[in-house]
C-alpha cells in the first residue's frame, strides 16, 4: 500500500473515532478534550487545541488542549478576540494554514520556537462556535491536512451546538435554583428585623411537631411579648416603634446561641422561639437569658413603669398527653405569657407551673 493511501485510512479512522467520541459525550470540554486526545494518538502533533468563542467578553478561551512540550496555553487561557492566529479565524471564519510561521504577521508563538500553524473554525448555522487549532515546531507539518481538520470540524459542529446549549441550560437552571432559593429564603424572613417571620415559625413548630412524635423528642416554645408597646408607639411615633422592634429582635438572636433554637417574629410586637430538645429548665434559663438582654439594652421607655423596653415571656413544653397539636402547645405558651402580664411584666412564666 502506497504512503498516500495509508494517510488517508488513517485520516478515515481518526474521523471515525472522533465521530463517535461526538455522538458519545454530551458535555463540552470532557468531549473536547477526548477529540484532542484522539489526534494526538493518531499523529502526534506537538500542539493540538480547542478554543470556544466568549462572545460576550469578546475573547476566546481555550476548553481543551495537549500539548507535547511547554506551551503558555492551559485549558482556561484567554486571550481578546482577533489576536494572534485564533482570534483572527473566530472573527473571520476562515481558516488559517501556515506552512511556515516565521515573520507571519498573525503568529503568537506559545511554544517558543512554533514553525507551522494550521487553524480551523467551527461554525454552526454561521456562527463560528470555536476554532481547532495544532502547531508543530516543524515547518510545514501540516501539508494535507486541512480538509481532514475541516472535515472534522463539520462533523463535531452539531454536537457542539448542543453541547453549548446544554451547558447553558444547565447554568440557567443552576441560577433559577439560586434565585429560588433566596426567594425561599426570603420569603421566610421578616422584612423588618430580618429573622424568621411567621411562615417559617409555623414550619419549624411543625417540624419540631413531627421529630417529637417520631422519637419523643421534648419540645419548648417560648412566646415573647414586649411590654407596653402600644404606649411605646404613641408616645415614640411608629418609625421610632419599628427601631425598637429591630432592637429588641437584634438582642434576642444575639443571646440564643443555638442552633436548635428558631426565633421568629410571630406579629406585631410578639416572638416567639422553637426549641428542640430542651428540658424545662432549659427552656426557662433561656428565657430568663433573652429577658435580661433585652433590659441590658436599657432601650429608653419613658410611657412605662420601669423607664426602659423590657419582656414578658411565657414557656411551655410539649405535653404528650395534653398537647394535640401544635396549636395546643402555642395555646399553652400564650396563657403562660398572659400570666407574666398579670404578675407584673418583665419576667418569664412556664405553663407548667400554672395552676
Amino acid at each position: 500500500m502506497s504512503a498516500s493511501a495509508e494517510e488517508v485510512l488513517r485520516q478515515l479512522a481518526a474521523l471515525n473515532r472522533i465521530s463517535r467520541i461526538a455522538l458519545q459525550d454530551m458535555a463540552l470540554r470532557p468531549m473536547l478534550q477526548r477529540i484532542v486526545d484522539a489526534l494526538n494518538a493518531e499523529f502526534g502533533w506537538e500542539f493540538i487545541a480547542f478554543a470556544g468563542i466568549d462572545h460576550q467578553r469578546g475573547e476566546f478561551v481555550c476548553d481543551a488542549v495537549h500539548a507535547s512540550i511547554d506551551s503558555d496555553v492551559q485549558v482556561g487561557y484567554r486571550r481578546a478576540l482577533g489576536s494572534g492566529v485564533v482570534g483572527h479565524v473566530a472573527v473571520s471564519g476562515e481558516t488559517v494554514d501556515i506552512p511556515d510561521t516565521r515573520g507571519h504577521p498573525l503568529v503568537i508563538d506559545t511554544l517558543g520556537g512554533t514553525r507551522s500553524e494550521l487553524c480551523v473554525p467551527i461554525i454552526h448555522d454561521g456562527r463560528v462556535l470555536a476554532a481547532l487549532n495544532v502547531e508543530s515546531l516543524r515547518l510545514d507539518a501540516f501539508r494535507g491536512q486541512r480538509d481532514l481538520l475541516e472535515t472534522v470540524a463539520a462533523q463535531i459542529s452539531g454536537a457542539l451546538h448542543a453541547a453549548d446549549l446544554l451547558q447553558r441550560l444547565e447554568t440557567a437552571n443552576a441560577q433559577l435554583r439560586d434565585a429560588y432559593r433566596v426567594m425561599e429564603q426570603q420569603a421566610q424572613r421578616d422584612g423588618l428585623t430580618g429573622i424568621a417571620n411567621r411562615r417559617r415559625f409555623d414550619a419549624a413548630l411543625s417540624e419540631a411537631w413531627s421529630a417529637a412524635q417520631v422519637s419523643d423528642l421534648r419540645t419548648a416554645l417560648l412566646m415573647i411579648d414586649i411590654d407596653h408597646f402600644k404606649s411605646y408607639n404613641d408616645g415614640y411615633g411608629h418609625l421610632a416603634g419599628d427601631q425598637c422592634l429591630r432592637e429588641v429582635a437584634a438582642a434576642l438572636a444575639e443571646s440564643i446561641g443555638t442552633t436548635d433554637a428558631t426565633l421568629a417574629r410571630y406579629g406585631g410586637e410578639e416572638f416567639a422561639v422553637v426549641l428542640a430538645g430542651s428540658t424545662i429548665a432549659d427552656a426557662m434559663m433561656l428565657a430568663e437569658r433573652l429577658r435580661i438582654a433585652v433590659e441590658a439594652r436599657a432601650l429608653p421607655h419613658a410611657h412605662s413603669a420601669p423607664g426602659r423596653v423590657t419582656l414578658s415571656i411565657g414557656v411551655a413544653m410539649r405535653d404528650a398527653t395534653a398537647d394535640t397539636a401544635p396549636a395546643t402547645l402555642v395555646g399553652r405558651a400564650d396563657s403562660a405569657l398572659y400570666a407574666a402580664k398579670r404578675g407584673g411584666r418583665n419576667r418569664v412564666v412556664a405553663a407548667e407551673h400554672l395552676p
